[in-house]
């Protein structure tokens, strides 16, 4: 069987967001490629049903989890259903994305020329403007600690059409091989949530396999993401956190690099903090330094606020 034809599951994870999800499973329904299954997780939720996600998807399947895993945690509950069905890659979806149809045989034309490669990703384009870009990879400098969204925000003009071998793909619309899903274990759940695309991506190339963007493959993306806007508290937390946690476990460089970058991560998401509306500034400058001192205290997975 040829990768073109070949099993795919794609995983969409739900958690206090029907409306999101319903709207992306029936952008789903109009995929083109053969030999297609959806998994819904519920994620710490009961939103949905197996009755309910079958009649929005005929033949899909339905995992619920206990708590809230966070994206790492919920997209693995997927993942392991969809590889004990057989499936030769993986799909991960967020729910507030709309895959256009023809998107998912753009990735599996790219993954029969490239059995070396283990992650790809497709251009990603914003919902409510879709010339515009959202993101086409994660661009991951080890040296300076910078991590930043390629072609985000940037109109749509075919300048990254040719795109292909890139450090990082956002988990957003992210295929994975089986033999990567496997040798990965998926996410790392320590993340929670935030960064875990990225550090996905760098253990795949270091694992020996190669990471590419499909700009052929498009998908439209809502960015309404779970844990709110980008400034929000929760968000600045965990990005503060999982942005150290990454640079610890692949950053290059020793001694007096690794101090500057640190401090860069610092001001980089202190930054963001700054920019929230004034009533807001004072506590998610706070959720910054929490992101700090739990990274050094060692604290991983969920927290609460």
């Amino acid at each position: 069987m040829s990768d073109a034809s070949a099993a795919v599951n794609v995983v969409v994870l739900n958690w206090h967001g029907p409306a999101n999800t319903t709207r992306c499973l029936r952008a789903l329904a109009a995929i083109t490629a053969p030999t297609v299954t959806v998994t819904v997780v519920d994620n710490g939720c009961t939103d949905f049903s197996p009755g309910a996600v079958a009649a929005l998807s005929p033949g899909a399947q339905y995992v619920r989890t206990d708590t809230n895993l966070g994206f790492a945690g919920g997209a693995n509950a997927g993942m392991r259903r969809a590889l004990a069905d057989g499936a030769e890659y993986v799909w991960f979806v967020n729910n507030d994305a709309a895959p256009e149809p023809q998107s998912l045989a753009a990735l599996l034309t790219v993954a029969t020329a490239a059995p070396h490669v283990g992650v790809f990703g497709p251009k990603i384009l914003q919902a409510d403007g879709p010339q515009r870009i959202d993101s086409v990879a994660i661009d991951v400098n080890l040296r300076t600690g910078r991590v930043y969204l390629t072609g985000h925000d940037e109109l749509d003009r075919g300048q990254y059409d040719g795109l292909s071998t890139v450090t990082a793909v956002t988990g957003c619309a992210m295929l994975v091989r089986r033999a990567a899903c496997e040798r990965l274990g998926g996410f790392d759940e320590s993340f929670f949530a935030y960064l875990e695309d990225a550090d996905l991506c760098l253990r795949a190339a270091a694992a020996g396999y190669g990471v590419a963007a499909v700009p052929a493959a498009r998908v439209l993306h809502r960015r309404a993401a779970a844990t709110g806007a980008r400034q929000s508290t929760s968000s600045l937390y965990y990005a503060t956190r999982n942005h150290l946690r990454l640079m610890e476990r692949h950053g290059k460089g020793s001694g007096p690099r690794r101090q500057v970058r640190t401090l860069t991560v610092v001001a980089l998401n202190l930054l963001y903090a700054l920019r929230s509306e004034p009533q807001m500034r004072r506590e998610r400058l706070r959720a910054v330094w929490r992101g700090v001192t739990d990274y050094r205290r060692g604290v991983t997975g969920a927290a609460t606020f």
